[in-house]
């Protein structure tokens, strides 16, 4: 009994999840400024936005190497 129902439950899970809708946006942006090395500055249109890179182990602009 307890293995219909984990198929069962599994079944529709992956069901549900094949059933979502994927969107993409594409984005394009111009870099104007790199701050550190994990922070830039990129344009795009008329508005500037500010990027922080994840997981990226990067120097501080005033740490010395």
């Amino acid at each position: 009994m307890f293995s219909n129902f984990s198929f069962v439950a599994i079944s529709i899970l992956f069901l549900a999840q094949t059933a979502l809708p994927v969107v993409a946006n594409n984005l394009t942006a111009t870099v104007v400024s790199v701050g550190d090395g994990d922070t830039i500055r990129v344009r795009t249109g008329n508005k500037t936005v500010t990027v922080r890179l994840a997981c990226i182990d990067a120097p501080e602009t005033k740490q010395n190497p």
